[in-house]
Formats: C-alpha cells, structure tokens, sequence
C-alpha cells in the first residue's frame, strides 16, 4: 500500500487511487457545466438606481477664508473710554480739525474760566468731548463761526472747554451730553443751550440773535421804518427817558421773554420821540410809558393797557406774538376776525 502511495504521488495523482481520479474529473466536469448556463441579468430586471454626482466645491480663495473667518468668529468693536482719548481707533473715523483755524476760539479751564467771562460781555462756551464724534464735527463749524463774528467786529466771544478734563465745570453748567453749547451774559449762562444745525451760518445767527442789546434804542424815522417794514415781532416802548425804572422793566421782560425762546422771536425797542411814536399808532400826547405790541406776520398793533411791570409785559408779548388760530368744531374754517 505503502509503495502504491509512493508511486501515485510520484505521477501526481490524488492518494485515494482511481476513485479518487473520478470523482475528482466528475467534479471538474460539473463544475464546468454549472458555469456553461447563462444566468438571468438581474440588472436589467431590477436596475440598481445611480448614485448622484457630487457637486464639486471649488477651493476657496484666500479673501473668502477671512470673510469666513470674520463671520465665524464674534467680534466686538470698543469705543474709547474718556480717560482713553488719545488711544486712535481705526473703526472709528472722526472728522478732521484744522486747529490752524481755531484762532479765535479761546480754551478756558477751570483756572481761567470765570476770570474771561468776568471780562467779557457775550461769551459763548463749547462745552466737548476729543472723543465725541459730534464734539469733532462741530469744532471746524464752531471755529469759521468765531472767525466770521471776529471779522464782523461782533462783541463776543467763542470759547471752548474739554468737558473729559474739567468734569467738575462741566457739572458746574449742567453739562449732560456732547457737545453743550451755553450762551453766557455777564458770566451768567442764559437758559437756552443751543440746539439748532451745527453749521457755521446756522451759529453766527443764533450768537447774532443773542449778542443784541437786550433793549435797542429807536431815535430816527429812518430806523423806526426798517422795524416796521422787516420781518419778526417788535415790541416798542414810549418812555420819558431811555434809563431808569421804565428802562429796567422792559429789559427785563425782554430777558423773560428770551428764556422761553431759542432763537430770538421778539425784539425790544425803546423811544423817546414823539415822531417815531407816531408811526407806531402811538398816541404823543398820551401818559408815559406806553407799549405797542408790533405782529409784522399778522399786519397788526396790539396796544399794552396793563402795569408797567417786567413779568406783566412778558406775559402780554407772549399771548400775542404768535396768532391766535380756532376752529369751528363742525366746519373746520379758520376764525377771521381775530
């Protein structure tokens, strides 16, 4: 058994002899044949759905990395604390200020502060922040302002003060936000901050408005005929003289009357000419002082019957220098025997 073993494996046949040999070729032979049979295409009966194609991402570029970096990422811009102000911040443009141009606006302190308006008549005080983008927007308005009312030989004068150095004046005057800007009359700041259009022509008529005499003489028939032919309301009074107690009630009903105003409504006049009374509808021959109400508006002299008294003339400037308008309640027109 031993040497048959010996001799098939020599020849290469399987051990188990010629049955082996058999089942060996019977199985290659159906093995063959299994793989003669064509087999059905699945494919075609149940078709496997494709898979769509992928949207191909381009690369990003560098500038859409750092718009996405941005994005992604929370940012905060810090404004500059006051006690900050020199520290520049690029986020933050402020208006450039040519200080070549600010000659004529005076930097008051604390140290020098009442001394300039104990010397002054009219001062007008800037009251701002370096860091304030308004205060900065401002500052070249407010010095062509200065410059032009200098030029004009106007008796007042600009100032400014840094409200983040000199917090205690800023307290002082009230000084709740920036820029404030107080109108002072012998060192006495007016009740009226300026709240108009931070433009140059738009200060020179406010500062003009103001600088005005409290009280303006009227002697000639020349200036009593430009009063009665410009524009705004006239309050003229008849006095005996242009000084004494008559003279101090109507400045200070015209300083009342300036408290409740920004600009400038009402202008005060006084006189002692028979002549200029005349063409005021003014009686000469009647008791002095006498007071006319003039509304250029309305076309209209209204006569002042009341006590010669600040706070009674105030109130009477003020009931009849704006028109009195009413209505119907059930048709609406407008009342003309006002």
């Amino acid at each position: 058994m031993s040497q048959s073993l010996e001799r098939a494996a020599e020849a290469g046949r399987p051990a188990g002899g010629d049955a082996d040999v058999r089942r060996t070729r019977f199985k290659v032979s159906a093995d063959l044949s299994i793989a003669s049979i064509p087999l059905p295409n699945t494919y075609a009966l149940y078709p496997t759905p494709r898979r769509p194609a992928m949207a191909v991402m381009p690369m990003p570029t560098p500038r859409s990395l750092i718009l996405l970096l941005l994005l992604a990422t929370p940012f905060f811009i810090l404004l500059p604390h006051p006690s900050a102000a020199s520290v520049s911040h690029p986020d933050l443009i402020l208006p450039k200020v040519v200080n070549d141009n600010e000659a004529h606006v005076v930097v008051l302190t604390a140290a020098n502060f009442s001394s300039f308006l104990a010397a002054r008549r009219h001062v007008v005080v800037d009251f701002y922040a370096p860091w304030c983008y308004w205060s900065c927007k401002l500052a070249p308005e407010y010095a062509a302002a200065a410059s032009h009312l200098a030029d004009k030989g106007l008796d007042v004068a600009l100032a400014k003060v840094d409200a983040t150095q000199e917090r205690q004046l800023a307290r002082a005057h009230g000084v709740e936000g920036y820029p404030t800007v107080l109108f002072f009359v012998d060192g006495v700041p007016r009740h009226y901050p300026y709240y108009g259009e931070r433009t140059k022509d738009a200060m020179v008529v406010w500062v003009s408005q103001r600088s005005v005499p409290e009280v303006q003489n009227v002697s000639t028939i020349y200036e009593a005929e430009k009063i009665i032919t410009g524009h705004g309301v006239a309050v003229l009074a008849f006095l005996d003289s242009r000084s004494g107690a008559h003279g101090d009630e109507l400045a200070a009903a015209s300083r009342l009357e300036d408290m409740n105003s920004l600009y400038r409504a009402v202008n005060f006049y006084q006189t002692t000419s028979p002549d200029v009374a005349k063409l005021f509808h003014i009686d000469p021959e009647a008791k002095r002082p006498s007071l006319v109400l003039l509304n250029k508006q309305e076309e209209k002299l209204t006569l002042y019957d009341g006590e010669f008294r600040a706070s009674l003339i105030a109130k009477f400037v003020s009931d009849n220098k704006i028109p009195l308008i009413t209505y119907h309640h059930h048709t609406g027109s407008r009342l003309s025997d006002i």
